[in-house]
């Protein structure tokens, strides 16, 4: 059995659904932070980032952190301003948080018990960047970032000893201006980047040796771009053959084949508006879809042989932002 967690750029705050047979149905909510835009879980704890607030102590966004019953709730000041994305490494016990609002990174280390301690890492871009998405190579030990603000994405090797955190760059990759590299998808060597304003699909090798070798790219949504239209999320399937991308503007969800090279095999409504956040479950029978401005959760079965998505039903939940599956 399996539940989702549902963050909302609302005063409604985090809800937890139960998944089950495709259905979606309340089990819990807390309204004590607002605008969670991004969250994570691991080992009954959730953590969380507070994207901005009206409460003066968050309002340039602030890290949270509670039970998976959602009681023990605490928040945690960050320097960054703006947060929108966290990922956690389970290996070394540490979140990072990626902040939109001033280009920089934090990271929290964790205690054995999942309490959060003061950040020991404090990274900072240029005044252009816009960091806006994190992602680890399959080891853990290369993390991937993407600055939307200064059209690049970078690798890092990961350095942690006696809980001191360095970041070394192994490679970057600069995009054209007006690409905009907003998410990206890590399988095996490749690395797949989704962007906000071409709303393009590129495809990139690395090795810690070479860096990054472009393969292709190709417009998600071909000649009927529009202005309107802008990238938002990106998933691959665990087998690495299904690429899974939403475009708001269109309101659809664009899939992708990835052998021999990128094909466009599907293009289906996200039966809302403003596709924020696509998810798989977590035997990836399913596809979530958080249409932010329509209020609505919609599920699609997946066919895991054929990559196919088809619509099953829809669930009420103000402007979500983020959905996170987890095991029960």
């Amino acid at each position: 059995m399996q539940n989702m967690l549902i963050g909302t750029y609302s005063q409604n705050g985090i809800y937890t659904l139960q998944f089950r047979d495709g259905s979606l149905s309340l089990l819990n909510r807390s309204d004590t932070f607002e605008n969670c835009s991004c969250l994570s879980y691991f080992s009954n704890h959730i953590y969380g980032i507070i994207e901005y607030s009206e409460r003066d102590i968050y309002k340039d966004g602030a890290l949270i952190s509670m039970a998976s019953t959602l009681s023990d709730q605490h928040a945690f000041p960050i320097s960054g301003k703006g947060p929108c994305f966290i990922l956690l490494d389970d290996i070394r016990n540490l979140l990072y948080i990626a902040n939109y609002g001033n280009g920089t990174i934090d990271v929290f280390l964790l205690y054995v018990n999942g309490n959060i301690t003061s950040s020991i890492y404090h990274k900072q871009y240029t005044s252009h960047s816009r960091i806006h998405h994190l992602a680890f190579s399959e080891d853990k030990n290369i993390l991937f970032v993407s600055d939307l603000g200064d059209n690049k994405i970078y690798a890092y090797q990961i350095i942690f000893e006696n809980q001191t955190l360095a970041l070394k760059e192994l490679s970057y990759y600069s995009f054209a201006n007006g690409t905009s590299p907003r998410h990206l998808a890590v399988y095996l060597n490749n690395v797949y980047v989704i962007t906000e304003d071409s709303c393009e699909l590129y495809h990139f090798t690395f090795s810690e040796n070479t860096g990054f070798h472009f393969e292709n790219s190709i417009s998600i949504v071909g000649n009927d771009r529009t202005a309107n239209d802008t990238g938002c999320a990106i998933r691959i399937s665990k087998d690495g053959k299904f690429i899974y991308t939403s475009i708001r503007g269109k309101d659809c969800i664009y899939v992708f084949s990835t052998t021999p090279e990128l094909n466009l095999i599907q293009t289906i409504s996200c039966f809302g508006k403003t596709p924020r956040d696509i998810q798989f479950d977590i035997f990836e029978n399913y596809l979530l879809c958080a249409n932010q401005n329509s209020g609505s959760i919609s599920v699609f079965a997946r066919n895991q042989k054929t990559g196919f998505l088809q619509y099953n039903n829809s669930y009420h939940i103000d402007n979500p932002a983020c959905i996170i599956p987890y095991e029960i």
